[in-house]
């Protein structure tokens, strides 16, 4: 059985749109998600761009956590690299208290060049990092003391204030295909979490193919191994919208090209978006995502929880450039007309569809 998150990317689509909207829409649907049975809802991090508007996610997940009462709520993903460590360790134990133990946690080294360069971090030594702190999060939030000697940060013993529930860490998911990382997941039982992206199913198997891979070579036993898995969700009977919604996802796979350099083309903070160098026709984008009508979604849904075998499914169903009526709607058809469709293959919490309806 497969659970589901929701993932909010939070993108401020031009200087027409309002942060104070984007910000408003994303709590929205984090409430209708738990309404729905969400297992969790995810907040990205991002920085310096229009990608996405929120700097810290666990700001985010603290801010839900007043909103919300069922869900759980978590950083999709902290990028560990830019990081201190012990000052990430005490607002993660906070965290766990603001939400009543219903933090989780999405760790990644990070992967824009422009981030580590604002923050004057070293990417050639991103998974070394990444890795550092790591362990000091872990010791942290599972005795209530860091002490730490590694390459790149020494603590002297520190005993904390805040620690979390029962001195255990919160269920971890990691973004990252790098061997020494699922190495790590695979003996600590953590959650690979890989995004689908725009290339279709057969993409999406040969990279879960590569994370098993990886993860059998680290000592993980494959038959057991949980993933999540990041789609892009949105539920319309509207020709039109549908195409629309392609349209935005197809700015979502251009704006990787600018994110990606050291000096992406930019307007103030917002990325110049030009086609891709082997762009597939927009009908492509469309196939490739999970875009069309509640039964259409529903079969393609399930055909790729068969294949993939995830444990977790992490719909992005938020994208730029969809107004807040149309995206609330879209969330709203999932959870009326997509989720009963898919009995048997997800798991929800323990919210009736009557009182979501």
């Amino acid at each position: 059985m497969t659970k589901l998150g929701l993932f909010n990317l939070m993108g401020l689509y031009d200087r027409n749109t309002s942060p104070a909207s984007v910000l408003r829409t994303t709590v929205d649907t984090v409430k209708m998600a738990e309404d729905f049975g969400f297992d969790v809802a995810w907040f990205a991090e991002h920085h310096f761009t229009n990608h996405s508007i929120c700097p810290s996610s666990l700001v985010m997940v603290a801010h839900c956590a007043a909103e919300t009462t069922h869900i759980r709520l978590g950083p999709a993903v902290l990028a560990l690299p830019f990081y201190e460590p012990l000052r990430l360790v005490q607002e993660a134990a906070f965290a766990d208290l603001l939400t009543r133990g219903r933090l989780i946690l999405g760790l990644g080294c990070g992967y824009q060049p422009y981030e580590f360069d604002r923050f004057r971090v070293d990417p050639n030594y991103r998974y070394q990092k990444m890795l550092e702190t790591w362990d000091i999060l872990e010791q942290g939030l599972t005795s209530g003391v860091v002490e730490y000697s590694g390459q790149f940060h020494r603590i002297p013993r520190t005993e904390l204030s805040m620690r979390p529930f029962g001195l255990a860490m919160p269920e971890v998911f990691v973004a990252s295909s790098h061997p020494e990382i699922l190495a790590r997941m695979a003996t600590r039982g953590h959650t690979p979490f890989m995004s689908f992206g725009h290339r279709g199913l057969k993409a999406a198997q040969a990279f879960r193919d590569v994370i098993a891979e990886r993860w059998e070579a680290g000592g993980g036993d494959t038959s057991h191994m949980p993933l999540a898995v990041q789609r892009y969700v949105y539920v319309t009977d509207d020709p039109d919208e549908a195409r629309h919604a392609a349209q935005c996802v197809r700015d979502l796979a251009r704006a990787a090209v600018p994110l990606s350099t050291a000096q992406p083309s930019k307007d103030g903070p917002f990325l110049r978006l030009m086609p891709l160098n082997d762009e597939p026709p927009l009908d492509d984008f469309l196939d490739n995502a999970v875009i069309g009508s509640a039964s259409y979604c529903a079969d393609k849904l399930a055909e790729e929880l068969d294949s993939l075998k995830p444990t977790h499914l992490s719909c992005f169903m938020g994208f730029a450039g969809i107004g807040r009526r149309e995206t609330l709607a879209s969330l709203e058809r999932f959870g009326c007309d997509v989720i009963p469709r898919l009995d048997g293959l997800i798991e929800l919490r323990d919210i009736g569809l009557q009182d979501a309806a």
